[in-house]
């Protein structure tokens, strides 16, 4: 072929067509995806990282796509599996994935991790950092709540049935945090709600919802975020009640588990007239102990400098900070604890 006079237009052979179109796919993804992972390679790092996430349709299952989507554009390719906070910690100790998601509380307490049989975190599972606070809402259509009087957990526990109730599977941390707080605050357990009638079922995020504005459920129990679009949803549609838990209440398992208690304040949610309180502790990403230092220290830097993006997926995410990760009693990666001060010290010298 001719070349035309002040073009760039050049003959190319057939068997090299193919290697153009691979390399023009790979330019257009680095376009299109804002770079690549870094071009250093660390042969102690893995090929990829398998993150675990929560129950489908909950905080945990979106924020993990969003958190893959930007470890494969600056660290390595990342993949999600769906999980929970309990398996999560027990499937890294394995070996069967990288990082994922769970309560902070779970770490604390030697005697917490054997009361949920997670295996012993001197294995192989540590803290990657701390996201944002991690609360426990009881809520309870409103009518019914009126009708029988119910003001707060404790009213409610006294119930018998027919009261047909939910949380999420075994496995995540709603699940193992509101059997403490039956165990230890309330000297009951799922099974002796199902002897005075309750109905008890276990389900995802999606589901619960689904049949709570199908009215199907009468009151149901699930940790997330400060702001749950799905409750911020479902306020829309459904007059509901936050039910509260005497501090009386949450103080033997802050004293013994090292488990919180918070408060929710008017303002996010149209049912939260005045404070309510709650057992509340904090959503935080562990990883395994044995990845080299300098892969944690880089996980958590694409984590920070991408806070924005991540937060316009799920709000909390802006929690993030170095404070809440260098918590005192809170053991961190050393490449963690590394970036996190390094972050901490920036931020005192720009004061």
């Amino acid at each position: 072929m001719k070349r035309l006079k002040g073009s760039a237009i050049f003959f190319i052979p057939a068997a090299f067509i193919p290697i153009v179109l691979i390399l023009g796919i790979f330019f257009w993804f680095s376009c299109a995806y804002g770079g690549s992972p870094p071009k250093t390679v660390h042969k102690d790092w893995p090929g990829s990282l398998k993150i675990l996430t929560g129950a489908s349709g909950g905080q945990w299952d979106s924020l993990g796509n969003s958190i893959a989507e930007v470890l494969t554009r600056s660290v390595l390719p990342s993949s999600c599996r769906l999980g929970g906070a309990i398996g999560n910690i027990n499937r890294i100790n394995k070996n069967m994935g990288d990082l994922g998601f769970s309560i902070s509380c779970f770490l604390q307490s030697s005697e917490l991790q054997e009361d949920l049989g997670i295996d012993p975190f001197g294995n192989n599972t540590t803290l990657l950092t701390i996201l944002y606070p991690q609360v426990l809402y009881v809520l309870i259509r409103k009518e019914f709540a009126e009708k029988q009087g119910i003001n707060n957990l404790g009213d409610l526990l006294k119930k018998r049935g027919p009261i047909r109730f939910a949380t999420l599977k075994k496995g995540t941390g709603s699940h193992y945090l509101l059997k403490l707080l039956l165990k230890y605050g309330y000297n009951t357990t799922f099974e002796g709600l199902k002897h005075q009638g309750w109905q008890i079922n276990f389900h995802n995020y999606s589901e619960i919802a689904d049949n709570f504005a199908n009215q199907q459920l009468d009151c149901f129990a699930y940790t997330a975020g400060r702001e749950v679009p799905l409750i911020l949803s479902m306020e829309q549609f459904i007059d509901i009640k936050l039910l509260p838990i005497s501090k009386q209440v949450l103080k033997p398992l802050h004293d013994k588990l090292h488990i919180n208690i918070c408060t929710l304040q008017p303002g996010i949610y149209k049912s939260v007239t005045k404070p309510v309180t709650t057992l509340g502790d904090y959503a935080c990403l562990v990883v395994r102990k044995d990845f080299p230092e300098s892969l944690v220290y880089e996980i958590n830097k694409a984590l920070w400098e991408n806070k924005k993006y991540i937060s316009e997926d799920v709000q909390d995410f802006r929690f993030l900070c170095p404070n809440l990760s260098l918590q005192k009693g809170i053991k961190l990666h050393p490449g963690a604890e590394k970036f996190w001060n390094q972050i901490h010290n920036d931020h005192g010298r720009q004061q």
